[in-house]
């Protein structure tokens, strides 16, 4: 009898498994805006006790769902929530579309670039901005140039390519990350941010303020981080754009998604090229050069047991034809100048839980930029200048993420980077130079009530090439009362001498002047001098001592209040004060008039500013204008100023003496800016009108003092609109995008001093979304 109750039992067992299995199904749908029919990337998802966001093609799918009549509850920051019937098929799937309306109170965006953790961006300390995809599809956005331009006190300026200027701060002192990542490949410290293509990013991150008590150097002003996604569990989506405008400017992008239970990728591929411009017909060649540029781009992401492997890995490249002419003799010689840029990144990822509301993410990550230019005579294509540049750049890294509770959060974290650069200008004497850094960071979060959250952090750094750092950072965030919120943090930064400060051996064959990196200035000088090519030194280069890190001492504040639903006032304020300043400097004159410079640590700095930003939000309306006002200023001139001892000297020839009043600032930076922005969307229709204003700004030294007081050493101010519109067709499977657009409508240029504004730009794009 035993034997036959075993198997009675066995088959109970197994006909209640089959019984629960076979009752269950699954509810599959995608969420979208009712006034923009767009997808509502991460809405929470719920039925029958199960639970899944959705991707960023608004769909989602919930397994395992019990058979019959279910209520779906869908929810979305900015949203109303939703509820909808449905019934769920025993063994089957059922579809359901889901529109969520407006919220009259919206909360921020999740951040992650702040704190390294996961944060609502209105309980992040420090200044933080948030860009999302979908705001830059309204503003027909294709490069990171296009996103950082209308973000309030941000500026984008030609240095070598578009570099960013963070709270009056060069771009050589902002850190770029895509997906956390350090984007490598500067020219002159300015990296390039129209390099980076935002198709298929979810939003970009800008953080104001000193960031190096978690990312180190570069980060002494800020941090602009691009983070991607992937599609969620049981979706698919793909899409394919063209857009073309004015100087023949055009942009292709193609991408596919798939997510599984189990894994999701998602590939991208981007065609970016346009004509050129040539702001000055009297002068040869044109202003900006023509060029093509290729992207692709891969995420992917592997669920293995608790675990999460996940691969990142970008290659792009660029080829650009410009041409300019030369003096040689009294005569007139063109030459067309050709370039050449590859650079890839690769990037896996673990991410394990280990318990007791412990996680640990492993990372390493590789990349490498070449660039290489070439000038040949057009009269015979004869090669008359060659230059190189290789940078490779490996990281291992691991952090630590402990939840104590609700109201304690800490992340510990240490890595290794090494580094080396090669090319024509390093690498004197066959040897590649090279660095290595070891570093730890930590940092913990308490947030004893609802009310009061505190943040304190920091990170050691030993380098190779200069003193180990520590670099410390305080935040507190306060919310005295509902809709009222205060920020503050103070913290330190540092600026690693860039590897063209030690290492750059370069001499301008045409212009005829040399400079030396710190490293190399004895030995070059000594071989100038030895060639005959040294008049007179102004120093000896071994009375010098070692270049040391920038470093800084910052304080943020600022306030931001709900004044009514769908009405939000922020003020604030910084104040950076900068020593060491690392600056180049004449050594010697040379016997051809022209000079040798040297890299040197000699001035203190401060930036101080105040910003203001007002934001309403009434149905499909958004209206926004931000002010800044920046002081940026070097202190032994504002010294001098105030002694008297400093002179300009007139148009007229007259010397006059200089008070504090004539003073410019650093070069480069506007003491006053504004930008206004308004989207309207009705229906299946969006209009995104934006606009920004900058005051002058100092750009050259003509009387010699060292800084600009004379009206003509200035770029004068000027104000830049911008116009897009959106339409949106349902089709049966996905639907159509078309978009029109017109940059710079005013058609404002400086034709010389900002060759990046080529005046009024029309554009027109069409998208298959499915």
């Amino acid at each position: 009898m035993r034997p036959l109750r075993l198997v009675a039992l066995v088959l109970v067992v197994a006909s209640a498994t089959a019984a629960r299995s076979q009752g269950r199904g699954a509810v599959a749908g995608a969420v979208t805006s009712s006034a923009t029919g767009q997808p509502v990337a991460g809405a929470t998802v719920r039925v029958g006790g199960r639970g899944a966001a959705a991707g960023t093609d608004g769909r989602f799918l919930i397994a395992d769902v019990p058979g019959g009549a279910a209520r779906l509850r869908v929810s979305a920051v900015g949203y109303a929530p939703a509820e909808v019937e449905v019934e769920v098929p025993v063994g089957g799937r059922v579809w359901a579309d889901v529109e969520l309306s407006e919220a009259a109170v919206e909360t921020g965006p999740v951040v992650v670039t702040a704190t390294r953790t996961a944060r609502d961006v209105e309980d992040v300390a420090v200044p933080t901005t948030v860009v999302t995809a979908e705001a830059m599809r309204q503003r027909g956005a294709v490069r990171l140039g296009d996103v950082l331009e209308d973000v309030p006190g941000l500026f984008v300026f030609d240095d070598h390519g578009g570099g960013v200027q963070v709270q009056g701060f060069d771009a050589d002192y902002t850190l770029v990350l895509l997906d956390g990542e350090p984007v490598i490949g500067r020219t002159a410290g300015t990296l390039d941010v129209d390099r980076l293509a935002v198709a298929g990013v979810e939003r970009v991150e800008v953080v104001e303020g000193p960031s190096s008590s978690l990312y180190g150097s570069e980060a002494l002003a800020g941090v602009v981080n691009l983070v991607t996604a992937l599609p969620a569990a049981g979706t698919e989506a793909g899409s394919a754009r063209l857009r073309a405008g004015s100087y023949g400017e055009s942009d292709l992008t193609a991408e596919a998604a798939v997510g599984r239970e189990r894994w999701a990728v998602r590939v991208l591929a981007d065609r970016f090229g346009s004509d050129g411009y040539d702001l000055t017909p009297e002068a040869f060649g044109p202003t900006t050069p023509s060029f093509t540029d290729w992207t692709g781009d891969v995420r992917a992401e592997a669920r293995l047991g608790a675990g999460r492997l996940s691969l990142g890995a970008r290659v792009a490249a660029q080829d650009q034809a410009g041409a300019f002419a030369l003096d040689e003799g009294g005569a007139e010689v063109g030459y067309d100048d050709a370039g050449r840029r590859v650079d890839w990144s690769v990037h896996p990822e673990w991410t394990a839980p280990l318990g007791g509301g412990l996680r640990l993410t492993t990372t390493l990550y590789g990349a490498r930029y070449q660039a290489e230019t070439r000038h040949r005579r057009q009269s015979d294509g004869a090669l008359a200048y060659t230059d190189d540049f290789d940078q490779r750049y490996a990281k291992a890294e691991a952090q630590l993420d402990a939840a104590w509770s609700g109201r304690h959060i800490s992340v510990v974290g240490a890595g290794a980077t090494t580094e080396r650069l090669a090319g024509d200008r390093y690498g004197a004497g066959g040897v590649a130079p090279s660095a290595r850094q070891g570093y730890a960071f930590a940092q913990h979060e308490w947030s004893p009530s609802r009310r009061l959250a505190v943040a304190v952090s920091a990170r050691f750094d030993a380098h190779s090439d200069y003193a180990a750092r520590l670099t410390p950072k305080a935040s507190v965030l306060v919310r005295p009362a509902a809709g009222l919120r205060l920020r503050a943090s103070v913290g330190s930064g540092f600026k690693a001498p860039a590897f063209r400060q030690l290492y750059l051996a370069f001499t301008n064959a045409a212009a005829g002047y040399s400079v030396f990196g710190a490293t190399r200035l004895a030995e070059g000088l000594g071989r100038l001098e030895a060639e005959g090519q040294v008049a007179q030194r102004f120093l000896d280069p071994a009375a010098l001592g070692v270049l040391e890190a920038e470093n800084s001492v910052a304080v943020n504040a600022g306030l931001a209040a709900d004044l009514a639903p769908g009405l939000t006032v922020e003020v604030g304020g910084f104040w950076n004060e900068v020593a060491d300043l690392i600056e180049t400097q004449p050594v010697a004159q040379k016997t051809n008039g022209q000079q040798v410079f040297g890299y040197f640590n000699l001035d203190r700095i401060y930036t101080r500013g105040l910003n203001a930003e007002v934001t309403a939000r009434r149905g499909g309306v958004e209206v926004a204008a931000s002010y800044q006002f920046l002081q940026a200023r070097d202190h032994a001139v504002v010294d001098r100023l105030a002694a008297g001892t400093v002179f300009g000297r007139g148009t007229d020839g007259r010397d006059v003496q200089l008070s504090l009043a004539d003073y410019g600032g650093l070069f480069g930076r506007s003491p006053h800016a504004v930008t206004a922005r308004a989207t309207a969307i009705r229906g299946r229709s969006v209009a995104s009108l934006r606009a920004r204003w900058r005051s002058r700004y100092g750009y050259r030294d003509l009387d010699g003092n060292g800084l600009a007081n004379r009206d003509d050493e200035f770029v004068s101010g000027y104000a830049v609109v911008d116009l897009t519109l959106t339409h949106r067709v349902p089709l049966p499977v996905g639907r159509l995008e078309v978009q029109v657009g017109a940059d710079n409508l005013l058609d404002v240029t400086r034709s010389t001093l900002v060759p990046s504004m080529p005046g009024r730009t029309l554009f027109a794009s069409l998208g298959l979304l499915f």
